[in-house]
């Protein structure tokens, strides 16, 4: 393999990532070819030293999709950062698919609580309207101490899913980058970003 083939290998591989960012990411690499051909390397000595392309294009593809979930924070670019990070190993791709099984198990509950607090929230707006409707003589104390427990509990749990959503970012953000570095360690590739 020459660096023509390597370097389209890598052109070839890397997906997702703008054609300016693509054009950065290939001149870093020739300039190492340009670097190694300054110390008397040839091209397999150079290919050698920075490893296997497509190992390389697919950890640059987990990389930017990682950093696109650090920024953007969106339910597309963590799963575009998942299957780019279940790529680089098996153990990964169980541990997702694992992670995917249970998160359906408990999507009943989420789409419960996705429906649940905002209509406690907006339950004084209900009982307003319940009242103009069928009267305000139809409503009792009990019906507005129910509706005040459904607002505190609804803001409760607002707070609660904030937090636990908010820290489950930052786990999902934190593994995904240990699967990165742990690549890095294992497969000594030399990846240039």
């Amino acid at each position: 393999m020459n660096k023509e083939e390597y370097l389209k290998i890598i052109q070839k591989e890397i997906k997702k990532i703008n054609t300016d960012e693509k054009e950065d990411i290939l001149s870093e690499y020739e300039s190492y070819f340009i670097n190694g051909y300054k110390n008397n390397k040839n091209d397999e000595e150079i290919i050698k030293e920075l490893g296997d392309p497509v190992k390389i294009a697919k950890e640059i593809n987990a990389v930017n999709s990682l950093y696109k979930v650090e920024n953007k924070k969106s339910v597309k670019s963590i799963f575009s950062a998942a299957f780019s990070i279940m790529e680089l190993s098996i153990l990964n791709l169980i541990l997702i698919i694992f992670s995917f099984f249970v998160l359906l198990l408990f999507s009943p509950f989420i789409l419960a609580y996705f429906i649940a607090v905002p209509i406690m929230i907006i339950s004084p707006i209900i009982l307003l309207v319940m009242g103009i409707i069928n009267g305000f003589s139809t409503i009792n104390t009990g019906d507005i101490i129910e509706v005040i427990k459904g607002v505190t509990l609804g803001i409760i749990l607002v707070f609660i899913g904030y937090f636990i959503t908010k820290y489950f970012w930052k786990l999902l953000v934190n593994y995904l980058n240990w699967n990165i570095t742990i690549y890095k360690k294992g497969d000594k590739v030399r990846i240039i970003v």
